[in-house]
């Protein structure tokens, strides 16, 4: 391993090391504890605007433990959907055994699955250029926060795409219940390599739940269709 990647590894290894560790010795026995992907973690935003990548060149930033302490909101991952999707790209019984570790097999006649169909906070999309746009992302939330709260959409873009949340309020009476809610962004033909983007944010006052909305035409990011 090449010394540059190595440091790479040890930095993110490192963070999430001491975020866990941070998690499992702050939360109570009773409430029930998420260990999610780092993309899910809050984090610091980096500072886009001086890179051309935008979104895809800073990801989440640097992880955030003392907000992944008490996130608010979390996104959980399905393990049915993860599924579906390694079969759809091709992965055999056998491959799927493995991973799975049991004796799940590929389901029948089942639905195609996209990345942007995962339930993850990020919401990103491939579009074709040259043609008007409207995409659709539908995302659950689980509250870990306050029993009793309302959390508000916001939503931060430029004059392109337009973006609509709907519903624009998501009320909780309990812990652990779940809400579900759908991203509508859609806008013009963009050219070849181009990129919109906007920002979704669910706040409760004390929680700001924060999600990178990006569609693109080129395929420079693997997996982000």
């Amino acid at each position: 391993m090449k010394k540059s990647s190595f440091l790479v590894f040890l930095d993110i290894f490192v963070n999430l090391i001491v975020c866990i560790s941070l998690c499992s010795g702050a939360v109570q026995e009773d409430r029930k504890v998420y260990i999610a992907y780092l993309g899910s973690l809050p984090a610091f935003p980096m500072d886009a605007p001086r890179n051309q990548g935008a979104e895809f060149a800073y990801g989440s930033g640097h992880i955030n433990p003392v907000k992944a302490i008490d996130p608010g909101l979390v996104y959980d991952n399905i393990k049915g959907d993860n599924i579906r999707f390694l079969c759809c790209i091709g992965y055999d019984e056998g491959s799927i055994k493995n991973i799975a570790g049991n004796n799940t097999s590929c389901p029948k006649n089942s639905t195609k699955v996209l990345p942007r169909d995962f339930n993850y906070p990020t919401l990103t999309a491939l579009v074709p250029a040259g043609k008007p746009f409207t995409v659709n992302f539908h995302r659950t939330v689980t509250n870990v926060g306050i029993a009793r709260s309302t959390y508000n959409a916001t939503i931060t873009t430029l004059s392109e795409p337009e973006i609509k949340v709907v519903p624009q309020v998501l009320s909780f009476k309990s812990l652990t219940e779940q809400k579900s809610y759908n991203v509508i962004v859609s806008g013009k033909a963009l050219g070849e390599t181009s990129m919109v983007s906007g920002t979704l944010i669910w706040s409760d006052g004390t929680h700001n739940v924060r999600s990178s909305i990006v569609i693109h035409t080129y395929e420079g990011v693997r997996g982000a269709v």
